[in-house]
């Protein structure tokens, strides 16, 4: 299902974050996300850099007082399981989600858990991956066009977009518009696709390396989905 709007689902709920989240801090001392023009380069190679190698020390910003968007502790990530590479795993130890994910992982490890992603049942199953190879795109569209329809509608299934990058990996950031586009457009109607990237693009991000996450921006990314889950939920998806 495409998005209602630029921002996705999300926009109907969380548009109003935009003027608190312009801190896009890529590092200490950038202060400005800039997106580049598609450069001839090939996809991303895996980055195999454990959360324990990244330096999350950046200095607290003004946004962290925001009280736009739901405290992390007042969401209920308990009937999730999200799907992923080393951000869903940074994500996942600083807000205690349950998780099916690997740092440095891409299709390959997607399809190896297939089989214990398809028992799951009556979950809000959350994909995030894709950044570590984005030219598998078209082995990431098969799998969620493969996805038995028993599966899917005995939980909800939703595919976030690939989230930017900063500094030293902002050319990364053609191939990433790339990947997302082919994949919202590919996606079954069981699938549904949450759209972070343009919100994070708009409204600014924090990065240690440029690749992963601080631990605010875990936390609005946490938002995002699980406002768009409900929302979408709302709606009989």
């Amino acid at each position: 299902m495409r998005s209602f709007n630029r921002f996705g689902i999300t926009g109907l709920a969380l548009a109003a974050m935009a003027a608190s989240f312009m801190f896009a801090s890529c590092s200490e001392q950038q202060t400005e996300v800039s997106i580049p023009t598609r450069a001839a380069r090939p996809a991303a190679e895996t980055q195999n850099q454990t959360e324990e190698d990244i330096d999350d020390t950046e200095e607290s910003d003004p946004a962290e007082e925001s009280e736009l968007y739901m405290a992390t502790d007042d969401l209920d990530f308990s009937n999730f399981v999200f799907v992923g590479d080393s951000r869903t795993v940074g994500m996942g130890q600083h807000l205690h989600l349950n998780t099916i994910a690997e740092v440095g992982v891409g299709y390959p490890f997607l399809a190896a858990h297939r089989s214990e992603i398809l028992e799951l049942t009556d979950t809000n199953i959350v994909f995030n991956l894709g950044v570590n190879d984005l030219a598998h795109i078209d082995d990431y569209i098969e799998f969620f066009q493969r996805l038995p329809e028993e599966f899917c509608f005995d939980n909800h299934i939703y595919v976030v977009s690939v989230n930017p990058t900063c500094g030293n990996y902002q050319s990364m950031n053609a191939d990433i518009d790339y990947f997302n586009v082919q994949l919202s457009d590919s996606l079954p109607s069981t699938c549904k696709w949450i759209d972070t990237c343009s919100f994070l693009r708009d409204a600014g991000f924090g990065s240690p390396d440029g690749l992963h996450y601080n631990s605010q921006t875990y936390e609005m990314i946490a938002n995002l989905i699980y406002n768009d889950v409900m929302l979408y939920q709302s709606l009989g998806y």
